[in-house]
Protein backbone atom coordinates (compact mmCIF):
# COMPACT_ATOMS: atom_id res chain seq x y z
CA UNK A 1 0.00 0.00 0.00
CA UNK A 2 1.14 3.39 -1.21
CA UNK A 3 1.76 6.01 1.83
CA UNK A 4 -0.60 8.15 0.55
CA UNK A 5 -3.19 5.32 0.50
CA UNK A 6 -3.12 3.85 4.16
CA UNK A 7 -5.79 4.73 6.50
CA UNK A 8 -5.02 5.68 9.86
CA UNK A 9 -6.99 4.82 12.78
CA UNK A 10 -8.78 8.46 14.33
CA UNK A 11 -6.68 10.00 17.14
CA UNK A 12 -3.73 7.60 16.27
CA UNK A 13 -0.62 8.95 16.20
CA UNK A 14 1.13 8.92 12.24
CA UNK A 15 3.82 7.97 13.83
CA UNK A 16 2.98 5.76 16.64
CA UNK A 17 6.05 2.77 15.80
CA UNK A 18 8.87 5.60 16.33
CA UNK A 19 7.24 6.87 20.14
CA UNK A 20 8.89 3.94 21.84
CA UNK A 21 10.71 5.12 24.21
CA UNK A 22 14.50 4.73 22.16
CA UNK A 23 16.57 5.40 25.28
CA UNK A 24 15.08 2.96 27.35
CA UNK A 25 17.63 1.06 29.84
CA UNK A 26 16.79 -2.46 29.17
CA UNK A 27 13.46 -4.63 27.97
CA UNK A 28 11.99 -4.16 31.40
CA UNK A 29 12.01 -0.23 30.76
CA UNK A 30 10.92 -1.04 27.44
CA UNK A 31 8.01 -2.41 28.23
CA UNK A 32 7.19 -0.24 30.98
CA UNK A 33 7.29 2.66 29.05
CA UNK A 34 5.60 1.39 26.23
CA UNK A 35 2.87 -0.08 28.33
CA UNK A 36 2.54 3.59 29.17
CA UNK A 37 2.75 5.15 26.47
CA UNK A 38 -0.04 2.98 24.96
CA UNK A 39 -2.18 3.37 28.20
CA UNK A 40 -1.98 7.17 27.78
CA UNK A 41 -2.80 7.12 23.79
CA UNK A 42 -5.82 5.29 24.94
CA UNK A 43 -6.65 8.05 27.34
CA UNK A 44 -6.01 6.35 30.76
CA UNK A 45 -3.60 8.42 32.14
CA UNK A 46 -4.83 8.03 35.53
CA UNK A 47 -2.99 5.14 36.24
CA UNK A 48 -0.42 3.70 38.63
CA UNK A 49 2.07 1.07 36.72
CA UNK A 50 4.43 -0.99 39.35
CA UNK A 51 6.70 -4.22 38.36
CA UNK A 52 7.31 -7.40 40.50
CA UNK A 53 8.43 -10.85 40.28
CA UNK A 54 6.03 -13.49 39.40
CA UNK A 55 4.84 -14.67 42.96
CA UNK A 56 2.22 -17.69 41.55
CA UNK A 57 1.44 -20.04 39.07
CA UNK A 58 -1.16 -17.24 37.69
CA UNK A 59 1.74 -14.90 37.13
CA UNK A 60 3.27 -16.90 35.33
CA UNK A 61 6.48 -18.40 37.77
CA UNK A 62 8.89 -20.12 35.58
CA UNK A 63 7.58 -18.39 32.39
CA UNK A 64 7.67 -14.73 33.15
CA UNK A 65 10.44 -12.26 34.29
CA UNK A 66 8.44 -9.64 35.26
CA UNK A 67 4.45 -8.70 36.34
CA UNK A 68 3.61 -5.24 35.09
CA UNK A 69 0.45 -4.28 37.50
CA UNK A 70 -1.93 -1.53 36.69
CA UNK A 71 -4.25 0.30 38.92
CA UNK A 72 -6.31 3.06 38.24
CA UNK A 73 -5.66 6.08 40.49
CA UNK A 74 -9.44 6.62 41.29
CA UNK A 75 -12.41 4.47 40.63
CA UNK A 76 -13.48 6.32 37.28
CA UNK A 77 -9.80 5.42 36.19
CA UNK A 78 -10.36 1.51 37.72
CA UNK A 79 -14.02 1.59 35.87
CA UNK A 80 -12.48 2.80 32.75
CA UNK A 81 -9.10 0.05 32.97
CA UNK A 82 -12.48 -2.53 33.02
CA UNK A 83 -12.25 -2.26 28.84
CA UNK A 84 -8.65 -3.74 28.62
CA UNK A 85 -9.13 -6.37 30.52
CA UNK A 86 -12.32 -7.38 28.27
CA UNK A 87 -14.34 -11.00 28.29
CA UNK A 88 -12.75 -13.53 30.28
CA UNK A 89 -9.49 -11.61 30.27
CA UNK A 90 -9.10 -12.15 26.29
CA UNK A 91 -8.43 -8.12 25.86
CA UNK A 92 -5.82 -8.55 28.41
CA UNK A 93 -4.30 -10.98 27.25
CA UNK A 94 -4.06 -9.82 23.50
CA UNK A 95 -2.64 -6.53 24.94
CA UNK A 96 0.44 -8.43 27.06
CA UNK A 97 0.65 -10.74 23.81
CA UNK A 98 1.22 -7.20 21.72
CA UNK A 99 3.38 -5.24 23.62
CA UNK A 100 5.62 -8.76 23.94
CA UNK A 101 5.78 -8.35 20.45
CA UNK A 102 6.63 -4.69 20.33
CA UNK A 103 9.20 -4.97 22.98
CA UNK A 104 10.96 -8.22 21.10
CA UNK A 105 11.54 -6.50 18.15
CA UNK A 106 13.24 -3.24 19.86
CA UNK A 107 15.35 -5.58 22.22
CA UNK A 108 17.54 -8.57 22.13
CA UNK A 109 17.02 -11.02 24.73
CA UNK A 110 13.70 -13.31 24.90
CA UNK A 111 12.17 -11.92 28.18
CA UNK A 112 8.32 -12.07 27.93
CA UNK A 113 6.60 -9.64 30.76
CA UNK A 114 2.81 -10.36 32.00
CA UNK A 115 0.74 -7.50 32.26
CA UNK A 116 -2.30 -7.64 35.07
CA UNK A 117 -4.92 -4.71 35.16
CA UNK A 118 -6.43 -3.86 38.54
CA UNK A 119 -5.42 -7.58 40.23
CA UNK A 120 -7.94 -9.34 37.59
CA UNK A 121 -5.38 -11.89 36.86
CA UNK A 122 -4.50 -12.67 40.88
CA UNK A 123 -8.57 -12.69 41.35
CA UNK A 124 -9.11 -15.19 38.39
CA UNK A 125 -6.74 -17.31 39.69
CA UNK A 126 -7.94 -17.45 43.57
CA UNK A 127 -11.34 -17.98 41.64
CA UNK A 128 -9.92 -21.26 39.68
CA UNK A 129 -7.74 -22.53 42.83
CA UNK A 130 -11.10 -22.92 44.55
CA UNK A 131 -13.07 -24.12 42.04
CA UNK A 132 -10.37 -27.23 41.37
CA UNK A 133 -10.12 -28.06 44.86
CA UNK A 134 -14.22 -28.75 45.03
CA UNK A 135 -14.19 -30.37 42.01
CA UNK A 136 -10.82 -32.16 43.00
CA UNK A 137 -13.51 -33.44 46.38
CA UNK A 138 -16.55 -33.89 44.27
CA UNK A 139 -14.18 -36.59 42.07
CA UNK A 140 -12.63 -38.44 45.16
CA UNK A 141 -16.40 -38.74 46.65
CA UNK A 142 -18.12 -40.14 43.65
CA UNK A 143 -15.55 -41.60 41.58
CA UNK A 144 -16.55 -39.83 38.52
CA UNK A 145 -14.62 -37.85 35.83
CA UNK A 146 -15.40 -34.22 35.35
CA UNK A 147 -14.19 -31.92 32.28
CA UNK A 148 -14.10 -28.53 32.88
CA UNK A 149 -15.34 -25.42 30.46
CA UNK A 150 -12.97 -24.47 27.63
CA UNK A 151 -10.00 -22.68 28.71
CA UNK A 152 -6.80 -20.76 27.82
CA UNK A 153 -3.55 -22.49 28.48
CA UNK A 154 -2.52 -20.11 31.54
CA UNK A 155 -5.64 -20.69 33.31
CA UNK A 156 -5.52 -24.85 32.97
CA UNK A 157 -1.97 -24.85 33.97
CA UNK A 158 -2.99 -22.99 37.23
CA UNK A 159 -5.63 -26.29 37.29
CA UNK A 160 -3.24 -28.57 36.91
CA UNK A 161 -0.33 -27.05 39.41
CA UNK A 162 -3.28 -26.51 42.02
CA UNK A 163 -4.24 -30.22 41.67
CA UNK A 164 -0.72 -31.75 41.30
CA UNK A 165 -0.06 -32.36 45.08
CA UNK A 166 -4.08 -33.97 45.71
CA UNK A 167 -3.91 -37.16 46.65
CA UNK A 168 -6.30 -39.67 44.68
CA UNK A 169 -6.60 -37.09 41.84
CA UNK A 170 -5.20 -36.78 38.21
CA UNK A 171 -5.26 -34.34 35.54
CA UNK A 172 -4.97 -33.90 31.62
CA UNK A 173 -5.67 -31.71 29.24
CA UNK A 174 -8.26 -32.88 26.22
CA UNK A 175 -9.57 -31.63 23.04
CA UNK A 176 -7.88 -28.91 20.73
CA UNK A 177 -7.13 -25.26 20.27
CA UNK A 178 -9.63 -23.24 21.95
CA UNK A 179 -11.97 -26.11 23.04
CA UNK A 180 -9.10 -27.54 25.26
CA UNK A 181 -10.58 -28.75 28.51
CA UNK A 182 -8.71 -29.73 31.61
CA UNK A 183 -10.72 -33.48 32.91
CA UNK A 184 -10.07 -33.96 36.66
CA UNK A 185 -10.05 -38.26 37.42
CA UNK A 186 -9.75 -40.52 39.87
CA UNK A 187 -6.29 -41.80 40.27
Amino acid sequence: MAPDEEILVPGRPPNFAEIMNPEAEDELDLFGSTLRDLLVHLGLSDTSITARDPETAGDGVGLLSQIFDVYGDDDDASDELAVLIGRRGETLNSLQYLLNVLVSRQGSSKQVFGVDIEGYRRHREETLVDMAQEIAAEVRATGDVITLEPMPAAERRIIHLALQEEDGINTESVGRGEDRQVEVLPS
